[in-house]
């Protein structure tokens, strides 16, 4: 990668790190601050937005009927911790219209100073049991990892104000809910130890100098002799080989941050 490259990703992380959070919380979550500090202070990473995981309760009744779109949508409960049942079934006594109550995992994205960097916080990623997680390349160059899993949730419980299940079943929720979020928080702990053990000193050293040869042996130029036919002379192909990118998922390149 040219001096131009690096130049472009330490001003695109400046400019990220510098800018006011415009998350709906206006922080990152604490069950996450270390991992993403640990992530930001690393010369080759930052991270551009996260979720530590949360349940949630949404009222899902601002809807447009004509194009079947949500138009918007009532956060009436939220939580990125354990929830007890009694703080849910409090909130629905509050709901004129459609409530939905959702558990959803733990998010991450993070921009790398290039494709390497990006295939090891994946294979971090992997490990950890983010199964979900992928790599998004972007017009400009631009290397996204996304860290996510697919152990969410999403059960609608009012219509127009009306509970449409029972409280017993809104505590099997919750109890639900509290069990995918303590999975939650184990992913998270596996990722941020796989991450310290393989993004720090002479671990990530090692792997970046056998990626660099690897990728040097791939993108070497080979010659091939075809076999000439009769009163033609013997000729060689020149043939180029691309860069390995199959330990990556790769998402579409327009990804937005």
């Amino acid at each position: 990668m040219n001096f131009h490259n690096l130049h472009h990703f330490d001003e695109q992380k400046k400019k990220c790190l510098s800018a006011a959070d415009l998350s709906r919380k206006g922080s990152v979550d604490a069950h996450i601050i270390h991992l993403v500090q640990f992530i930001n202070d690393h010369p080759d990473l930052f991270s551009t937005s996260s979720c530590s995981g949360r349940i949630i309760l949404l009222d899902n009744s601002d809807i447009d009927e004509t194009s079947i779109k949500k138009k918007g949508c009532q956060w009436i409960f939220t939580s990125h911790d354990l929830v007890e049942s009694k703080e849910v079934i409090g909130s629905l006594k509050s709901v004129n219209g459609n409530a939905v109550f959702k558990f959803e995992p733990f998010v991450l994205h993070a921009q790398c100073r290039n494709l390497t960097d990006a295939q090891t916080l994946l294979s971090c990623a992997l490990s950890a049991g983010f199964r979900n997680s992928g790599i998004s390349i972007g017009n400009k160059g631009k290397f996204i990892t996304a860290v996510r899993s697919t152990h969410s949730l999403e059960v609608p419980l009012t219509c127009d104000g009306k509970l449409m299940v029972s409280e017993e079943y809104i505590e099997y929720l919750v109890k639900l809910a509290n069990i995918k979020m303590k999975e939650n928080f184990q992913r998270i702990e596996r990722l941020f130890t796989n991450m310290k053990e393989t993004l720090t000193g002479k671990n990530f050293d090692r792997r970046k100098k056998k990626h660099k040869e690897k990728s040097h042996i791939k993108r070497t130029v080979s010659f091939e002799k075809i076999q000439p036919r009769e009163n033609e002379k013997e000729t060689e192909v020149e043939v180029s080989v691309e860069e390995d990118l199959s330990v990556c998922n790769l998402f579409q390149s327009d990804f937005v941050t």
